[in-house]
């Protein structure tokens, strides 16, 4: 075992340098690998079902375009701040989504249920409590459909019985309102994610709030050059600091260990894994 001080190694998506992102074998590789925990984005159907699923737009994963029965269903949308075109999960029932044929995930779309059920079989089988980051995407434009996402991310989470820190379980966006309101409702961690525009962060706000900040890798340090102060004001502030997204190897990883990060999203979960194991001295039994 590693020292519980260690930063951790969170699958990002599984192991998605690996297997199609988002798939059940995928996350389990990121296990067998060594990842402390995962990581997911959840969308939502038309119907309310929490999907697994790193945007909204069905075409690059599914055969939805090829299928001449939803062919009246593809339209362009706005969702943040990207115009796209093509099918969009909210304007899909969850049991047609089952019904498109998902080849570069390997499987079928899968629910947060599922997950869920697999960090717990996975945590049983192991004796070791597997943490979960779950990334809510776009929650004002869901909101804005209809699709509330808060209610129904609460209930699901109840419903496995995950509640309090002890769950390893985190809740984390872009959103910085979803956040917000998110966090007094929730008996669990919360994490703002936040990419290079977010330009000066404010770490004392967001520690009122929040209990992490999850910013890309560059804000923390970027190659070739000495770690930035974020780390530091965050850790003065109170804030744990998770990094995205690893997506190279052993020397990316080292980089920002030694910035000082609690954990990286990794798309190689054994690639940060073994960077660790050259960095720290194994505890003995």
């Amino acid at each position: 075992m590693f020292s519980a001080e260690r930063p951790l190694v969170i699958g990002h998506r599984g192991a998605p340098g690996y297997l199609p992102e988002h798939s059940l074998e995928s996350y389990r590789l990121a296990l067998r690998q060594g990842a402390d925990a995962l990581e997911t984005d959840v969308v939502m159907t038309r119907d309310g079902v929490m999907i697994l699923r790193h945007e909204n737009e069905l075409s690059r994963t599914t055969d939805v375009a090829t299928r001449p029965e939803f062919a009246g269903r593809r339209t362009t949308k706005r969702v943040g701040k990207k115009k796209r075109t093509g099918w969009f999960t909210e304007d899909f029932t969850f049991p047609e989504v089952l019904s498109l044929n998902a080849p570069t995930l390997g499987t079928r779309i899968i629910t947060l249920d599922t997950l869920l059920l697999l960090v717990a079989e996975e945590s049983a089988r192991r004796g070791v409590r597997i943490g979960l980051h779950i990334e809510i995407k776009h929650p004002a434009y869901f909101a804005d459909l209809g699709l509330e996402m808060a209610e129904p991310l609460l209930r699901t989470l109840a419903d496995h019985g995950v509640e309090g820190v002890g769950s390893r379980v985190w809740l984390q966006s872009f959103d910085a309102d979803f956040v917000r309101a998110v966090s007094p409702r929730v008996d669990l961690p919360t994490m703002q994610l936040m990419d290079t525009d977010w330009g000066q962060v404010d770490v004392r706000d967001i520690a009122t709030y929040a209990d992490a900040i999850g910013p890309k890798k560059s804000m923390v340090r970027k190659k070739g050059q000495a770690p930035t102060t974020l780390v530091a004001e965050a850790h003065r502030a109170g804030l744990k600091v998770f990094v995205w997204t690893l997506r190279a190897g052993r020397d990316q990883a080292v980089r920002l260990y030694e910035a000082g990060v609690d954990g990286v999203f990794a798309d190689y979960p054994d690639r940060c894994v073994a960077a660790l194991r050259e960095m720290y001295v194994e505890e003995t039994a």
